[in-house]
């Protein structure tokens, strides 16, 4: 019987790393259902990704997922912890017999010990002491309780992601298995230039030379002609429009937002303020508290009006799909706990709360797609379908 495999991912944008992901996957399990749960049009570091999603989705199915079925936002452009229980929770409810997951340490074991002492009570006790202390961040005192039990916090992103898939598949309570895969070539964040680089550097060297590295040639083609067609992110836009935004919103829409305080509201009205152009504004939106990923989250969160979210998704949008991946789309829709979208009104089942975030995604998606030289038109967005193979 196929086993069904599940990866949580951002593809921003799919690359030689992520082939090689997959790769590996078949090599292993050569009748794999290979399940992606990617971020739609947010992503962590608080941007809208390169491409839209439905191209992405695309392309990964052009080299070995059967599916795609899209992480919503907010938990999309949420911390690791928030992020990872989202698509753990997701994955679970599509029927992933196992989750398959990056890393860049060949040490797994370390990485589930950290995992356990943050989950232990003894941890608790030593972090709410630390949290007592001035200055004191939340990161810092995360890491001082740790380390008053001989643990490191890994400080790579992906064994970061790592160790929160791990927590999650436990608080779940998933019977779901983990397995890691050693990053091949780059780290997430490395900005050199190889075979397998870095979606960071990828991004970067397109953004100064216009060139695609690194990216497999199928996927490279689908990119390259949604760029003559003027359908990539256009950044310059969306930074000129943050930093204007934050220079006419109130502190106290900021200090409000999920995951903000007082402290992050003062660091964007500050940095707008502060600034003459969006550069400047961008480059001013980070301390030594707080991440420039979390506050441009923020930022977004105040857009949107995001103040909490429930603690896990009970719905995903379906992006992609051949024909093994319609049977898994199948099999799901009897799971009366859990809703696949695959049109707007899939989701009149939902609950408020959820129904209300299913309209955020969509609202989110016009927004992403007014920074393209062609905009999806409003009545398409929620009209538009997945793509089926």
């Amino acid at each position: 019987m196929s086993k069904i495999i599940g990866i949580i991912c951002e593809y921003n944008p799919f690359h030689n790393g992520h082939k090689y992901q997959i790769d590996r996957i078949r090599e292993e399990i050569d009748d794999a259902i290979i399940i992606i749960i990617m971020s739609g049009s947010t992503v962590q570091r608080g941007q809208f990704a390169i491409f839209d999603k439905y191209t992405r989705a695309r392309a990964a199915l052009k080299y070995g997922a059967d599916a795609v079925f899209e992480l919503p936002y907010p938990y999309s452009s949420s911390c690791a912890e928030i992020f990872a229980r989202a698509g753990v929770n997701i994955a679970a409810n599509i029927g992933c017999d196992y989750l398959y997951f990056g890393t860049e340490s060949k040490n797994i074991e370390h990485i589930e010990s950290v995992a356990k002492a943050l989950d232990s009570l003894e941890f608790e006790e030593y972090f709410k002491e630390e949290l007592l202390e001035k200055n004191q961040s939340f990161i810092s005192a995360k890491e001082r309780a740790l380390k008053r039990m001989s643990y490191e916090i890994p400080n790579t992103s992906n064994d970061m992601l790592a160790l929160e898939y791990i927590r999650a598949i436990k608080a779940l309570n998933s019977d779901m298995k983990y397995k890691a895969i050693q990053r091949k070539g780059a780290n997430y964040n490395d900005e050199n230039i190889c075979e397998t680089m870095s979606a960071t550097a990828i991004r970067k060297n397109f953004k100064e030379n216009g060139k695609l590295l690194s990216v497999p040639c199928d996927a490279k083609s689908l990119y390259e002609n949604e760029i003559n067609d003027g359908n990539v992110l256009d950044e310059r836009a969306f930074n000129d429009f943050i930093y204007k935004y934050a220079l006419i919103t109130p502190r106290f829409l900021f200090d409000e937002a999920f995951d903000s305080n007082k402290e992050i509201g003062a660091i964007i009205k500050e940095s707008a303020s502060n600034s003459k152009t969006a550069n400047d504004f961008i480059e001013g939106l980070s301390s030594k508290a707080y991440t420039s990923s979390r506050i441009k989250r923020v930022i977004l969160y105040t857009v949107f009006g995001i103040k909490a979210i429930e603690k896990v998704p009970n719905f995903t949008l379906l992006l992609a799909a051949n024909n093994n991946g319609k049977k898994i789309i199948n099999k799901t829709r009897k799971n009366n706990n859990f809703t696949i979208i695959t049109k707007h009104s899939d989701g009149k089942n939902l609950s408020v709360e959820q129904k209300h975030l299913l309209e955020k995604n969509y609202e989110i998606y016009g927004f992403f797609s007014s920074f393209l030289k062609n905009p999806v038109k409003l009545k398409d967005i929620y009209s538009k379908k997945p793509i089926l193979e």
